[in-house]
C-alpha cells in the first residue's frame, strides 16, 4: 500500500507559503523579504548583504556555448535537488529559461533553481513520466444554493474573566446573587450601577436580569435586538459533579489555560470525535448534505477547525492582512507558464506521489490568485478598528463578501486575540479588552 501522510496538510496556504520561501531564499538568502524564513530586510534580487546566509553553487561552465552552459548547470541541479530523476521534458523547460535570463549567469541559476523547486521530482521520489497533455483547469466549488450561513469563533486567549462580563444584576428569588458576587469578588467586583443591564426573565435563570461589563454597549444592544445569546453555566466536564469530588469525576484538566482553551476549541469532554474540533464536525456535518463549506483560520492553526480526515478539507490559514500573492516579484514574466508547464499532466505510468504534488499545487495556484484578486478589490462598508481583534474582523467581513466567487455557502471563520489571562489590574485591563471587543 502506498501512504503519504504529509499530503494531508498538503493546502494552499503551506504550498504557497513554502514556495514563496524558497524562492526568497535563492532570490534575496535568509531573509524576510516576499516571504522568507530570515530575519534579513534586503529585497534586491542578487544583493545578500543584509542576508543572514546564501546558496551558493560554484558553476565553472562560462566558457561555453549557451547550450552547452545551460545543459551543464541543470543538469548538475538535477543531480543535487533530484537525484538526476528530472525528466526530460522539464529539463528543456528550464534549460530554455536559463538561457532567456544570460548573459547573466547568477540570474540565470537563480532561475533554475527557483523553477526546479515547483517539480514533482523535487517533491517527491518518483521517476516522473509526462503525457505531453496540459493538466486541466482547476474547477471551483459549487455552491448548494442553499442560504449562506457563517460561524465566528473568537478565543480570548488566556481566560475571559466571564464574571465580569456577565455579571447578576437583579434577583428577586431566593437568593440576592449580586450581594454573593459582590462579597466574593471584592475589590474587583463591578459597581452595580456600573452595569449595563439585560432582561433575563423568560430565562429560567435565577436572576430577572444581568448586567454587562460597562465597555460592551454594543453587545448589549445586539442582546436587546435579539441578535445575541449567552450560554451560562457550560463547561467541558465529564459529568456533573462538585467541588469535593471533581478530580475523580473528570478527566479535564480544569485549572490550566491551555489545556481549557483546547477544551473549547474541541467541545468533545467524552473523546467521542478524539482529533476533531467543534467547528471541523459543524463542517462535516454540513459537507455530508452536500454544503460546499469553507474552514478559515486568521494568523494560527487550530483544533476546532479540524474534521474527519477525507470529508472536510484542510482549514486555510489567512493572515489579517488576507492571503500571500505568489511570487511576488517574478524574476521574469514567464515563470507562472513555466511551473504550470513543469506540472503537465503525467502519463498513467507515471508516480503517483510526482502526480499528486503537481495536482495540488495547479489547483492551490489557481485559488490563490482568485482569492488574492477578490481580497485586494474588497472594501469594507464600515471601518474596523486597527486592531489585533479588529483587523481579523476586518477579514472575516471581505471573506464572507467573497463567498460568490468562492462557490462557498457555508464558512468556519476561527480567530483569537490575547492578553485575557489578567493576574494584575484587573479591572483596568477589562476595561481596555472589553472596549476593544465592543469596537470591533
Amino acid at each position: 500500500t502506498l501512504v503519504g501522510p504529509e499530503t494531508m496538510i498538503m493546502d494552499m496556504p503551506k504550498m504557497v507559503g513554502m514556495l514563496n520561501g524558497l524562492f526568497s531564499l535563492v532570490k534575496y538568502g535568509l531573509s524576510s523579504c516576499d516571504g522568507g524564513f530570515g530575519a534579513g530586510r534586503g529585497c534586491t534580487e542578487g544583493d545578500f548583504s543584509s542576508a543572514a546566509g546564501q546558496l551558493t553553487l560554484f558553476m565553472p561552465y562560462t566558457e561555453v556555448s549557451d547550450d552547452d552552459q545551460a545543459e551543464a548547470a541543470v543538469n548538475k541541479l538535477s543531480t543535487l535537488l533530484t537525484s538526476g530523476r528530472l525528466s526530460d521534458s522539464n529539463k528543456e523547460i528550464i534549460k530554455k529559461a536559463y538561457k532567456e535570463m544570460l548573459p547573466d549567469v547568477d540570474a540565470a541559476l537563480r532561475m533554475a533553481q527557483q523553477l526546479l523547486l515547483t517539480s514533482p521530482e523535487f517533491h517527491s521520489t518518483n521517476i516522473v513520466k509526462m503525457s505531453g497533455e496540459s493538466r486541466a483547469e482547476p474547477e471551483l466549488p459549487q455552491p448548494s444554493g442553499s442560504p449562506y450561513k457563517a460561524i465566528v469563533y473568537v478565543m480570548f486567549g488566556g481566560g475571559c474573566d466571564s464574571y465580569n462580563m456577565l455579571v447578576p444584576h437583579t434577583c428577586t428569588g431566593i437568593k440576592d446573587m449580586y450581594a454573593e458576587y459582590q462579597q466574593v469578588r471584592e475589590e474587583i467586583a463591578l459597581p452595580k450601577s456600573s452595569l449595563l443591564e439585560i432582561d433575563a426573565s423568560t430565562s429560567n435563570q435565577i436572576c430577572d436580569s444581568f448586567g454587562l461589563h460597562p465597555k460592551l454597549k454594543a453587545v448589549q444592544g445586539m442582546y436587546n435586538d435579539g441578535d445575541l445569546l449567552f450560554f451560562t453555566n457550560t463547561g467541558v466536564l465529564t459529568k456533573e459533579t462538585d467541588k469535593e469530588n471533581w478530580r475523580r469525576d473528570t478527566v479535564t484538566q480544569l485549572f490550566a489555560h491551555n489545556w481549557m482553551q483546547r477544551e473549547a476549541e474541541r467541545v468533545d469532554p467524552l473523546k467521542e470525535a478524539d482529533g476533531t474540533g467543534i467547528l471541523g464536525r459543524i463542517a462535516d456535518a454540513l459537507n455530508k448534505k452536500g454544503r460546499s463549506v469553507g474552514t478559515f483560520s486568521i494568523e494560527r492553526n487550530t483544533i476546532s477547525l479540524i474534521g474527519t480526515p477525507g470529508l472536510t478539507s484542510t482549514p486555510f490559514i489567512l493572515s489579517r492582512s488576507g492571503v500571500s500573492k505568489f511570487n511576488n516579484r517574478a524574476s521574469s514574466e514567464s515563470m507562472e507558464a513555466d511551473i504550470a508547464a513543469i506540472n503537465n499532466a503525467t502519463a498513467p505510468e507515471s508516480g503517483v506521489f510526482g502526480d499528486y504534488w503537481s495536482e495540488t499545487l495547479v489547483k492551490s495556484l489557481s485559488h490563490n490568485k482568485l482569492l488574492y484578486d477578490t481580497l485586494s478589490d474588497k472594501q469594507t462598508d464600515i471601518t474596523f478598528p486597527t486592531s489585533y481583534l479588529g483587523r481579523q474582523l476586518e477579514m472575516v467581513a471581505k471573506m464572507i463578501d467573497s463567498r460568490a466567487e468562492r462557490g462557498s455557502d457555508a464558512d468556519m471563520f476561527f480567530l483569537s486575540t490575547g492578553g485575557w489571562d489578567t493576574h494584575s489590574n484587573v479591572l483596568d485591563n477589562m476595561d481596555r479588552l472589553f472596549e476593544d471587543v465592543d469596537n470591533s
